[in-house]
């Protein structure tokens, strides 16, 4: 496991922690440039007197060779060569032995990759420098700087040694040089040397260990004295610092967070007295309180708008993410899905779930990309209970910052009382349209059937025996079978006027049931009757009402096995002012895929002969001749209710 870095969290600790590495890298700094002020003082120094010696060095040889020497020669024999006094080689190391003995920290050295002298001959640090110096000839002929031989630090002065002509006597041909020379130190080295020719080099070396060590410890006191001074200071600030700023602040910060967490609420105002920052800090987030609270208000006047808007909207109203679950729905939402509560819903349930045609949902989703909305687009959804429902779906969806779908707003509405409410208003334009036909037929029946019948009985009053008179009452007993059709017909396009009169609507129903109740249980059928004794008087047509209930109770009767029952109940509306009146049977049902056009004219499952399929065309009629309603509710195999609203005061209205 990982740890966490320590970060600090108070205004005071990262002030002070700042406050010190900022002070601390400054006595660093500061110590830091005074140990290399003071080095680069003493390397200077010493620079200098290396050069002296140099110097000295140089005038030394310069003196041997320039004036010495050729007196040596007058004085001795030509093929003598006295090294102690003509060489200035071993002059000047002769010399030096004698100031190092003085100067113990000097170190001189004269040499040559191939001297004469095998003493003077260059180690490899050395042989190393003079090549480079040999590879640079009149260019760099003198070098300084520090090294390290044998473990300690020096500050070396290095300057090569060229060839010159005053040198070529013992240097050049040895058969030219002096005798004594070659016999002492031998041909094969230190000689054929050219004018110019970089051959060697002179260096005088100070071990600097000692003295950069005391400039150490100077810096590094220096610096332990800084530190202390730096310790006083922080200390000193962080007093000042805290009684000036950390402690009004820190105050301030109790009160912010007492604000924040809801402690305290937005009514309270900070005190701060005095012309400074933390006074002008705190008028501002007073102002900022006084901004925040407006905005708090307006802000739960707008939640509370909306809100309302979204619950006491009559259409659903959902919120989806990108991958189609609900985010949030409103009450007409819930009931529209059929659950019981939003939590049946919100983040377990997509809204793809509810679409009844795939193709629908595909069509929905490629007009939203497409159009970034969707309006009024009518599909089916269906519950979990498998019921369906007709909706208009307009929808749009929400993008991020990245442009990708990140949620959807949909507003749906519940369009299947509607579509009903069509259906019933084309059907009744059906309706409308076959009642005036039929009108206008039985009108033009009615007549030429009157004359038949008058004759009929006419010639049947007149003495028709035989076969004439049974042929006579077979013409008879159908133009009377017409002329009810016609009856039919002109009450169905309701072509006679209605006669409305107060009435007892259960007195109307039982004069009905008690006539044909003996057919019924001769049959093995039984009636069973709920009246309401409280009911009012209600204004209806009672002849008309008495064909209704006739029509209900006769297509009961048909629909009945030996056993069944047929309940009719009587109930007072009281919110709508008017009566029901309820048929239901334990028949065998209308199948489901008809049950929409049994109020048609002349449509009727019975065999030929027996029906005309106008008995429900024309209790339709009477119905809505009477301003009331008629609803049909079946299941096969189980029976039949009809419904029936009538108003208490259709004939004043």
């Amino acid at each position: 496991m990982s740890k966490i870095p320590w970060k600090p969290r108070r205004l005071t600790t990262k002030f002070m922690l700042g406050l010190g590495i900022i002070l601390f890298c400054a006595v660093s700094i500061i110590s830091l440039f005074f140990y290399e002020h003071l080095k680069s003082l003493y390397i200077k120094d010493t620079y200098q007197k290396t050069d002296l010696v140099l110097g000295h060095i140089e005038a030394t040889m310069e003196y041997v060779r320039d004036e010495l020497r050729p007196q040596m020669y007058h004085i001795l024999p030509k093929e003598e060569f006295v090294r102690e006094a003509m060489s200035t080689s071993f002059v000047n190391k002769g010399i030096m032995k004698r100031f190092e003995k003085r100067f113990p920290d000097f170190i001189y050295r004269r040499v040559a990759i191939d001297p004469i002298n095998p003493a003077n001959r260059a180690d490899n640090f050395e042989a190393r420098i003079i090549r480079e110096f040999a590879g640079n000839r009149g260019v760099k002929s003198e070098w300084k700087g520090l090294i390290t031989r044998g473990g300690k630090e020096y500050f070396a002065h290095f300057k090569a040694i060229s060839m010159e002509q005053q040198c070529a006597m013992c240097h050049g041909d040895p058969s030219k040089a002096p005798h004594s020379l070659v016999e002492r130190y031998g041909k094969s080295h230190g000689h054929f040397w050219k004018v110019g020719e970089v051959v060697g080099l002179e260096s005088v070396a100070i071990p600097v260990d000692e003295t950069f060590y005391q400039i150490r410890q100077i810096a590094f006191s220096l610096f332990l004295l800084g530190l202390a001074g730096m310790a006083s200071l922080f200390l000193i600030l962080n007093y000042f610092y805290y009684a000036i700023a950390a402690r009004p602040l820190k105050k301030a910060s109790s009160f912010f967070q007492s604000i924040a967490s809801g402690e305290k609420g937005l009514d309270v105002r900070f005190d701060a007295k005095g012309p400074d920052e933390i006074s002008a800090l705190a008028e501002s987030f007073n102002q900022m309180i006084d901004h925040l609270k407006e905005s708090q208000e307006n802000l739960a006047v707008s939640e509370l708008k909306y809100r309302r808007i979204f619950e006491g909207s009559k259409d659903a109203i959902i919120l989806a993410d990108c991958s189609g679950f609900i985010v949030d729905i409103n009450n007409a939402g819930v009931e529209l899905l059929g659950r019981r509560s939003k939590t049946d819903l919100v983040g377990s349930v997509s809204l793809y779930d509810f679409f009844a045609d795939e193709m629908a949902l595909d069509e929905v989703f490629r007009r939203l990309e497409k159009d970034g909305f969707i309006k009024d687009y009518e599909t089916i959804f269906r519950k979990e209970d498998g019921d369906e429902t007709h909706v208009l779906i307009s929808a749009t969806y929400r993008k991020d910052k990245k442009n990708d779908v990140c949620g959807y707003e949909c507003i749906i509405k519940d369009i299947t009382e509607r579509k009903r409410m069509e259906k019933r208003i084309r059907h009744a334009d059906k309706l409308a349209s076959v009642g005036q036909l039929a009108a206008g037929v039985a009108h033009e029946i009615n007549n030429p059937l009157s004359v038949v019948l008058g004759y009929t009985s006419l010639l049947m009053k007149e003495g028709a025996e035989g076969r004439t008179r049974e042929d006579l009452a077979v013409i008879h007993n159908n133009a009377g079978l017409c002329k009810k059709i016609v009856e039919d017909l002109l009450n169905f396009a309701r072509q006679t006027r209605p006669r409305y009169e107060e009435a007892d609507i259960n007195a109307t129903v039982e004069s009905v049931v008690s006539v044909v109740e003996s057919r019924f249980s001769g049959s093995g059928m039984s009636i069973t009757r709920d009246y309401d004794p409280l009911l009012p008087q209600i204004i209806i047509d009672v002849n008309k009402m008495k064909q209704v209930t006739m029509n209900l109770l006769m297509n009961a009767y048909q629909a009945l096995r030996p056993g069944g029952l047929v309940a009719i109940s009587t109930r007072y509306a009281a919110g709508r002012d008017g009566v029901w009146i309820v048929f239901s049977d334990t028949g065998k049902g209308i199948p489901k895929d008809i049950q929409n056009r049994i109020f048609e004219p002349f449509f009727t499952t019975k065999e030929p002969g027996e029906g005309t399929g106008l008995g429900l065309a024309v209790t339709y009629g009477i119905i809505k001749e009477h301003k009331g309603e008629i609803s049909c509710e079946s299941e096969e195999n189980k029976g039949t209710i009809f419904r029936i609203w009538l108003p208490a005061r259709i004939a004043e209205s």
